[in-house]
């Protein structure tokens, strides 16, 4: 029995559509000789992630991307159906977190953490959006670009300063060099320096040696100025003792009647005599200007001698 060539054409034809379908689906990750399980989470955005997009497991691709669905109730958010292996047990504490690479290709990772309570087939899976690479760099330059931002306008008023200053700033520039044309001139003495600092080291040594240092010359003062005040201070002490007794023993003398200064004292009949003499002598002295050649003889030519009676 032939075989028409129409129906060979039709039977190669679908046996390359099946190969091709299969291939095909095998090179997007559909296995379909291994069993899954099918769950589902709603994003609020997918940046781009597509049906076929690897779903992995601690670096491992464990499932795919089913289909995607827009949920125009619920504001546009997005609810992304995925595949995993059906050996792998997810729960509530499970988490789809969706993440994309430095090429900006979008894979949602699955964090299955401690599962108490396991999810049946078509159950929801909490969904989290990791910040893409992109935006992290923005976010992390962007505090960066305005602090340059800051620093280049300070480097701005701080060069249009110094375009208003510029005399200034040359007039400082000719201090530093004077500066440091003087510390170059005493880096050449520095001999002399040197020579300065180590008698210097020696005086300081010296008055601090405990012998014959500062510390015992001021010791021997003190020891020196303490002996003259003892000194000075007794002389004047027993100076006044010695005043104070004669004086004592004057007074004593006084209440006793002894002695001249007790009679002035007491005894009136000197002052009486004294007060009469004074008046003979004022007496005797008025009688000498009335009559005064009764008590003096003069004469240019000598003395004449008095005739006898």
């Amino acid at each position: 029995m032939k075989i028409a060539k129409e129906i060979k054409v039709a039977v190669l034809a679908i046996v390359a559509i099946v190969i091709f379908y299969f291939g095909f689906n095998f090179l997007k990750g559909i296995d379909f000789f291994d069993p899954s399980n099918e769950y589902y989470a709603i994003y609020d955005q997918v940046d781009g992630l597509t049906a076929a997009n690897p779903v992995l497991l601690s670096g491992l691709s464990v499932g795919r991307v089913s289909k995607i669905e827009i949920l125009q109730e619920q504001e546009n958010k997005l609810k992304v159906f995925f595949e995993v292996r059906e050996d792998i047990t997810l729960g509530k504490e499970s988490v789809a977190l969706l993440t994309s690479d430095i090429l900006g290709s979008q894979t949602i990772v699955i964090k299955r953490n401690l599962v108490k309570d396991p999810l049946p087939e078509g159950s929801e899976i909490k969904g989290n959006i990791e910040p893409a690479l992109t935006a992290q760099i923005q976010e992390q330059a962007y505090p960066v670009l305005k602090t340059l931002d800051s620093v280049g306008q300070h480097l701005n008023g701080i060069l249009a300063n110094i375009d208003k200053n510029e005399e200034a700033i040359q007039n400082i520039m000719l201090n530093v060099e004077l500066t440091t044309q003087n510390l170059a001139k005493i880096s050449e003495k520095q001999s002399t320096i040197n020579a300065v600092i180590d008698d210097f080291k020696k005086i300081s040594a010296t008055l601090a040696n405990e012998k014959n240092g500062l510390k015992a010359l001021l010791q021997k003062t003190n020891g020196i100025a303490d002996s003259v005040n003892a000194l000075e201070l007794a002389k004047v002490v027993n100076r006044l003792d010695t005043t104070l007794l004669t004086i004592n023993s004057t007074v004593a003398s006084m209440q006793d009647g002894e002695g001249t200064i007790d009679k002035l004292l007491n005894d009136d009949s000197l002052y009486l005599n004294l007060n009469q003499t004074l008046l003979d002598l004022d007496a005797l002295l008025i009688d000498m200007k009335d009559q005064p050649k009764k008590y003096v003889h003069f004469s240019l030519f000598g003395r004449k001698d008095k005739k006898k009676d």
